[in-house]
């Protein structure tokens, strides 16, 4: 049995009241605006923080798609459990990136249950982490002032990575990391500041710490002094996809009740399932699902394989994946009608709540504009000229039995990529390899329909980078520089959806070409390249296999076949 499935079965079914992350307990509990306790130290009693800290350090991180697995299944249930859980490998993923003695203490605390907030956000400062005010005075020792807000678990929390000042001088190194354990400094240099009232994750710590004067050894520093920033901009490479199986886990959930729910209602007589508009929406629905966790697997597989490209597929990835599940929910609701909104009834609050909860998951470690900026700022790499990635060796390197040998190497992290993405590169070869059966995946005609719509978007890329290459360096991006952004991702996401299809351990079936269909028509309508209508029928092929899935008890996933792996 591998550890996810354990783990799965350890959370048990939300709909009993006994397990780990109950449905209604939930439902709740976020109407009490209170944090869930008893779920989060089950959650510590069963030891998932060991799958935060690599090998080298004492745990047993070696696959980043392990975590963020388990991590989905968390938020599959309940986003604001897995929200304040996970939060521990983001303010912890400095360390493993700096390296030296201060990893064997981030792993110490990670270990032992403690949790750890990423105190990068001020009041009144944005996303500009340039303009953090919060100082550090290092010498002997380190002397901290300011505040930090707001911060995920900032009064739960244990312990906190604080980016701060610690030079007058302007400029990117003045600024450093710091490790600050709340044990071991005076109680009194330190004050909470009062919980956030949040539209989503309503239960979560979002609160703020204020410190002054607050004083820890100088062995605290995570990396040199001075080097606070790039480490951060390096770490968020890691942690941008980390929060994408927040996402995925909350597109599970809105499919599974939407799904209940379509199974369960009926109007006029008729079940909803079985109504033509209901399914055309259903199967909508699930190919977002669909393409958002193959953005997921895509961006975990890359992160080890393609470390050095990390600053620009982590900007894809995040930028895709909760505006995909935005998007499913928008489109989902009007399915439910009234029942989207209310409360005390039977599984009615479970939608409302994970609809409030994904609108977060876009705000963490940068929003969407910073990350279509970020794929701006990237335009000419995009662009450059360069040998086509091998796109069956990529597929390789995605199978489902080809897990990575082990964490992965931080010194390959680069703030600029010198090549884009291979994964971004690989479309058209993608194409190809899907045209003539995909390495041993089964037999498709080169112009059946999967391959079609492949083809259509292949050319949608080359044509956005082209424009991508004449595009004008800008200080300040242009509306059209961002929705050229949001087309080269939708490219990107075609080659994760094809990649991932390509590596499937049921690749070539007849269940896998129906859902790569569904996705690839659902990208070509996004990018304008198709109509709703001719995307119709590949979407109600997929709500059948969908509902057929719910009826056994189980789902439509690009892992099918994963049981067993890692």
């Amino acid at each position: 049995m591998s550890v996810v499935t354990e783990f799965e079965r350890f959370l048990g079914d939300p709909r009993d009241a006994a397990s780990v992350i109950g449905a209604d307990r939930s439902v709740a509990l976020d109407e009490r605006r209170e944090f869930p306790a008893e779920a989060i130290a089950a959650i510590d009693e069963w030891g998932l923080q060991r799958w935060y800290v690599p090998e080298a350090h004492g745990g047993e991180l070696r696959d980043l798609l392990v975590p963020m697995r388990m991590i989905r299944a968390i938020a599959r249930r309940d986003l604001t459990v897995a929200v304040a859980h996970g939060v521990t490998f983001l303010g912890a993923v400095g360390a493993w990136i700096a390296g030296g003695p201060i990893a064997g203490v981030m792993a110490g605390l990670v270990l032992d249950g403690g949790p750890v907030s990423w105190g990068l956000t001020e009041r009144g400062r944005g996303s500009d982490l340039s303009s953090t005010a919060s100082t550090a005075a290092i010498g002997d020792r380190v002397v901290l002032d300011g505040e930090k807000w707001p911060i995920n678990n900032a009064t739960r929390g244990r312990a906190m990575t604080l980016l701060v000042r610690s030079s007058d001088q302007p400029g990117p190194r003045a600024l450093s990391l710091v490790l600050l354990d709340k044990r071991r400094v005076d109680e009194g240099t330190l004050r909470t500041l009062p919980k956030v009232a949040t539209h989503g994750t309503r239960g979560a710590d979002i609160s703020g710490l204020a410190l002054r004067s607050a004083t820890v050894d100088a062995d605290q520093l995570i990396g040199e002094p001075g080097h606070g920033l790039e480490t951060v901009l390096k770490s968020l490479q890691l942690t941008r996809p980390l929060t994408t199986p927040l996402s995925v886990g909350a597109a599970d959930h809105v499919v599974d009740v939407a799904l209940r729910f379509a199974l369960e209602h009926r109007i006029a007589g008729r079940r909803v399932a079985d109504l033509p508009s209901a399914r055309a929406t259903l199967g909508t629905a699930i190919a977002d699902q669909l393409f958002a966790e193959s953005v997921m697997v895509a961006a975990a597989r890359e992160m080890h394989h393609a470390t050095h490209e990390m600053a620009l597929v982590s900007s894809l990835a995040k930028f895709l994946v909760p505006s995909t599940v935005d998007r499913l929910v928008r489109d989902v609701t009007p399915l439910l009608g009234p029942w989207a909104q209310a409360l005390g009834v039977d599984g009615a609050g479970e939608f409302q709540k994970v609809a409030r909860d994904n609108r977060v998951v876009g705000i963490f470690d940068g929003n969407s504009m910073v990350n279509l900026n970020m794929i701006v700022n990237e335009f000419g790499t995009i662009s450059r000229p360069d040998e086509p990635a091998d796109a069956a060796a990529l597929v390789d390197s995605f199978r489902h039995d080809a897990a990575p040998d082990g964490w992965l190497d931080p010194t390959s992290l680069r703030l600029v990529t010198r090549r884009g993405s291979r994964l971004l590169r690989a479309l058209p070869g993608l194409v190809e390899l899907l045209a003539s059966g995909g390495a041993g995946t089964g037999t498709r005609s080169g112009t059946g329909p999967v391959v079609v719509v492949a083809r259509r978007i292949a050319d949608e890329y080359e044509r956005v980078v082209v424009e991508a290459g004449a595009a004008p360096r800008e200080a300040m991006p242009s509306a059209r520089s961002f929705e050229l952004a949001e087309r080269v991702a939708l490219c990107f996401g075609a080659s994760c959806a094809i990649a991932v299809g390509l590596a499937a351990a049921d690749a070539g079936s007849a269940a896998s070409d129906a859902r790569l269909l569904a996705v690839l028509e659902r990208l070509a309508m996004r990018l304008g390249l198709i109509d709703q209508v001719a995307a119709s029928e590949s979407a109600t092929r997929l709500a059948g296999l969908a509902l057929e899935a719910a009826h056994a008890g189980s789902r439509v996933s690009v892992l099918d076949g994963w049981t067993g792996a890692a």
